[in-house]
């Protein structure tokens, strides 16, 4: 069946859904307040093992269900696998109730070796991470969402807010495709990423609104063709390829497409960012029709992430190479609009483009300028300010 006629059949209504596919009939209560953790685990228990055309969760509309970890695991017998969340389903608030995870990361909704899978509705997640906030980072839960090791997944129309780390989690999975989503959280929130993307293809990221204490959507280690379209990010720390090559690892990330966005009153714009030391690669990179609107370093490569003040060139570098910055215009809160700080003379930055670049100074600013610092590349059309390759 095709993944968009997945979609619309989960919004419109299938026939073969019933109440008996409810939560509800595995005793979920849905009042806030009793944990309903036991009950949704048994529904997805039966829905994955199930064995009808099509299995389903339901969560249905005018609830609210407190729950606690749940590990949602493949591989299961119906392909598609349907998850409806038009309900509210709520975190466990009190840290002290939440139980001890493995290596320490006590995750929240985990989707782990599930091929086939579309999560849709008009529900909303809500992580109750405000009492997490005030706690050092590496106590939280993990991300509110997981995808890990999954295939050919959807995930629509739901809203996310307050998660106590990373919104959602893609990591080792493939054709995943996420749209209409609604991710919000405080900008003084700490480390809540909209979306992370890791080890992982084929993802697409479409027509979606991110306001949060961190990156909008970043992009981690092993990732290829991803694409993020008609976004809206602000607050937050913008969209960011990396950081990467930390320790000196060597990175792969390639066939990256980021388009259609407009950034409000964010930290960063199009970024990418990577460790002194590292090796590997950041190549074919596309940042396409970009609106900024009071935006720190609206465009900005920092190969000196995590070191600066007392940063010390070496010889080695993640090569930042092919990246095209095209039709981009907007207002920068920052006197340098444009920061290209490459590795070195050794592993410098290759293959950069410019064209149609028009930033200018938002209110409070004086005027804008470009730094580079063994960037390579060149420019056509109107590049204001000038180019500095």
């Amino acid at each position: 069946m095709d993944w968009f006629l997945i979609v619309l059949v989960a919004i419109l209504g299938f026939p073969g859904l019933s109440y008996s596919e409810s939560v509800m009939k595995y005793g979920a209560v849905g009042d806030g307040i009793v944990d309903d953790t036991s009950a949704f685990q048994k529904a997805w228990e039966d829905a994955c093992k199930g064995s009808s055309k099509m299995g389903s969760v339901n969560v249905p509309a005018g609830k609210v269900f407190l729950l606690n970890s749940l590990h949602f695991t493949g591989p299961c017998i119906p392909k598609p696998l349907l998850f409806i969340i038009d309900g509210e389903m709520i975190a466990q608030s009190d840290p002290q109730k939440w139980g001890n995870g493995e290596n320490g990361v006590i995750p929240w909704l985990i989707f782990d070796q599930v091929d086939g899978l579309a999560i849709v509705g008009r529900g909303l997640l809500d992580g109750q991470g405000k009492s997490w906030w005030d706690i050092h980072c590496r106590d939280h839960p993990g991300p509110m969402m997981t995808f890990s090791n999954c295939g050919n997944v959807t995930l629509k129309s739901l809203r996310f807010r307050n998660s106590a780390q990373t919104h959602v989690l893609v990591m080792g999975s493939q054709n995943v495709y996420i749209d209409d989503i609604k991710i919000t959280s405080p900008e003084a929130s700490p480390n809540t990423d909209g979306i992370h993307i890791t080890s992982s293809t084929a993802v697409s990221i479409n027509h979606s609104d991110i306001a949060t204490g961190d990156d909008c959507v970043s992009i981690g280690d092993q990732v290829n063709n991803l694409n993020v379209t008609f976004m809206n990010c602000g607050p937050g720390h913008g969209v960011s390829i990396g950081s990467l090559g930390r320790g000196g690892t060597e990175v792969a990330v390639e066939n990256i497409r980021v388009s259609h966005v407009n950034f409000t009153g964010t930290t960063n714009g199009a970024r990418i960012k990577t460790w002194p030391g590292g090796t590997g690669y950041v190549r074919g990179i596309e940042f396409f029709d970009i609106r900024f609107s009071s935006v720190q370093n609206p465009i900005i490569i920092d190969q000196f992430y995590g070191c600066a003040p007392t940063c010390v060139e070496t010889m080695k570098g993640v090569h930042i190479e092919k990246v095209r910055y095209m039709k981009m215009s907007g207002t920068s809160a920052t006197k340098v609009a444009m920061k290209l700080e490459c590795s070195g003379e050794s592993v410098p930055c290759s293959n950069l483009f410019m064209r149609d670049i028009d930033l200018s100074p938002a209110d409070g600013i004086d005027s804008v300028s470009s730094l580079c610092s063994f960037a390579h590349g060149s420019a056509q059309g109107i590049i204001r300010p000038l180019s500095c390759f």
